[in-house]
C-alpha cells in the first residue's frame, strides 16, 4: 500500500511539473522511488521514462491546439537530443548519478525562483548573441547536444535546461516555450525508456511501472490545459511556485530520505 500511494503521489507532482513547465517526469518520480522505495537508480529512472512518454505526448497536443510549439525550431533540437539521450544512457548504466540528481534538483528550485523573480515577458527578445540566422541555428544544436546527454545519464534536468534556454537566450514566450520543450521530451523520453529496459533486460517491477504510467499523464493533462488558459503572469507564477515547492520537498528527501 505504500508503494502503491508514494507511485500515485510522485506520478500526480510529476505530470503537474510537466504540464506547466515542461519538466521532465524523472525529475520527481525517480528520487522518490529511491529514496522512498528503494529502487535500483537506473530502473527507477526507466519507469520515469517510460511515464514520461504518454504524458508529455498529451501535454504536447495540448499546447500544439494552441500554436504553442514551434515545430521547425523544435527539430533542430530534437535529433541531436535523441542521439546523445542513447549515447548518455549506454554511459550512464555504469555511473552513479547521485551528485547530478542533486545538482538538478538544486537547479529546479532555483528555476523556480527565477520565474517568481524575473518573470519572462509576454513578448521576449532573444539575447543579442543570437543575432543571425545561423547562430540561431547552431544554438538549436548545441541545446540539442546538452538535453540529449543529460537525459540519457541522469534523465533529470533536460527538460528544466531547455525551458531556460529557450526563453533566456533563444527569446521563446513562455507557453512557446514550455510547449516546444514537452514535444521534444516526448521523443526524448521514448528514446530513453527503450535504451534503459534494453539495457536493463527485465522490468522488476511492474506495479510501479503501471501506475506512474497510467497516473502521470492525467495530471499532466490537466496541468497542460490550466496553462494554456491563463495568463502570461499567472503562469510564471505558476511555474516559480511549483518548481521552487516540488524542487525544495524533493531535495530534502533526497538527503535524508
Amino acid at each position: 500500500m505504500f508503494e502503491l500511494f508514494i507511485c500515485i503521489a510522485a506520478s500526480l507532482g510529476a505530470g503537474v511539473t510537466a504540464g506547466l513547465a515542461g519538466i521532465s517526469t524523472a525529475t520527481v518520480i525517480s528520487p522518490l522511488l529511491i529514496a522512498l522505495l528503494g529502487f535500483d537508480a537506473y530502473e527507477a529512472l526507466g519507469i520515469a521514462l517510460a511515464a514520461d512518454v504518454l504524458s508529455s505526448a498529451l501535454a504536447a497536443v495540448t499546447y500544439g491546439r494552441q500554436k504553442h510549439i514551434l515545430y521547425k525550431k523544435s527539430l533542430l533540437v530534437l535529433i541531436p537530443a535523441a542521439l546523445f539521450t542513447l549515447l548518455g544512457s549506454y554511459v550512464g548504466y555504469s555511473m552513479s548519478r547521485g551528485f547530478l540528481s542533486y545538482l538538478s534538483l538544486i537547479g529546479m528550485i532555483l528555476m523556480g525562483v527565477k520565474f517568481l523573480t524575473k518573470p519572462v515577458k509576454e513578448e521576449n527578445q532573444p539575447l543579442r548573441f543570437v543575432n543571425s540566422r545561423p547562430r540561431e541555428v547552431l544554438c538549436h544544436l548545441g541545446t540539442g547536444v546538452i538535453i540529449g546527454s543529460i537525459c540519457g545519464f541522469c534523465g533529470v534536468g533536460g527538460g528544466m535546461m531547455m525551458l531556460l534556454i529557450f526563453t533566456v537566450l533563444l527569446g521563446y514566450d513562455m507557453k512557446s516555450a514550455v510547449g516546444t520543450s514537452i514535444f521534444i521530451m516526448t521523443f526524448i523520453a521514448a528514446v530513453g525508456a527503450v535504451s534503459h529496459y534494453a539495457f536493463i533486460g527485465t522490468a522488476h517491477h511492474i506495479t510501479a511501472l503501471a501506475v506512474c504510467v497510467v497516473t502521470t499523464p492525467i495530471a499532466a493533462v490537466i496541468a497542460a490545459r490550466y496553462a494554456n488558459r491563463v495568463s502570461n503572469r499567472v503562469l510564471n507564477l505558476a511555474v516559480g511556485v511549483s518548481l521552487s515547492m516540488i524542487g525544495a520537498l524533493l531535495l530534502l528527501i533526497h538527503a535524508f530520505g
